[in-house]
């Protein structure tokens, strides 16, 4: 299996898509200097949070088209992050995949919304896919997906070797319960994405890359502290890169793939599963 350099972006984001939008360019420079295959940048890179109300139909269209160029013009796979895209009268929290030849392969729309905030005005997605490219078969989940390990199953299944994770994951949020903000987080640093990022690579004999959101976002009545923590994880090991902060920069590892066969004739996850 091939030998590949991932970049993971922890961006800093504004609500103002122009600004976001106009420092893209800057990152796929960064990747390509470093000889990086494929880029990841967070969820809802290009606008943060917001609702219907809010939505411009040109957001994706513009974005879409800049990723085409730019993934063709630096010669890299792209995970676009996520955006908030109207399909067929509802609106979704997607992900695209780009790859260097300027082409979409495919999309994944964000199955598990947060209820009391985008679950209100988005339809959440219900399938997961499995892109077979010539550096590895990738899968995407966005941020809460997370949570549930069946998302992740379900791509090792689909014979997933990397699972991409871009998040607009809190540290602090007025989405979060009481209990949560004040009880357990009030002076510490969330624990969930160092355990969850660690167990989703070991338990899906796959690599995990998570591409968090940096800074504070205070825009569309929402004040939310990002985590940041941006990290990669292998089988076997866990998380092994991290930037261990919430401020903007890139992650970026060079990972041999034969890590993940080796991990299917070691734990024989898959295998049992399908038995």
């Amino acid at each position: 299996m091939p030998t590949i350099k991932i970049c993971a972006v922890q961006l800093q984001i504004s609500p103002d898509f122009d600004k976001n939008i106009s420092r893209l360019e800057q990152f796929f420079k960064k990747a390509n200097k470093n000889d990086c295959d494929i880029i990841c940048f967070p969820e809802l890179f290009l606008t943060g949070p917001l609702n219907k109300e809010k939505y411009n139909p040109n957001i994706p269209i513009e974005a879409k088209n800049l990723f085409s160029r730019l993934s063709e013009d630096y010669g890299l796979f792209a995970v676009m992050g996520s955006t908030i895209e109207k399909i067929n009268n509802n609106f979704y929290n997607i992900s695209y995949l780009f790859d260097d030849k300027s082409r979409i392969l495919g999309n994944y729309k964000k199955n598990h919304l947060v209820q009391k905030s985008e679950a209100k005005y988005l339809k959440a997605g219900s399938d997961v896919s499995v892109f077979k490219t010539k550096i590895g078969n990738i899968g995407i989940q966005i941020c809460r997906d997370l949570l549930y390990p069946e998302i992740t199953r379900r791509l090792m299944l689909k014979k997933a070797d990397i699972v991409f994770c871009p998040s607009f994951w809190s540290a602090k949020s007025p989405s979060y319960e009481w209990v949560y903000n004040n009880k357990y987080f009030k002076n510490k640093i969330p624990k969930e994405v160092d355990a969850l990022v660690s167990a989703r690579a070991i338990e899906s004999e796959a690599i995990f890359v998570y591409a968090n959101a940096a800074g504070r976002f205070n825009a569309n009545g929402i004040k939310d502290t990002l985590l940041g923590r941006s990290q990669i994880a292998l089988p076997f090991y866990g998380t092994t890169n991290m930037l261990n902060h919430n401020k903007e920069g890139i992650l970026v590892k060079e990972i041999d793939l034969g890590i993940v066969n080796d991990a299917k004739k070691v734990y024989k996850i898959e295998k049992d599963l399908k038995d």
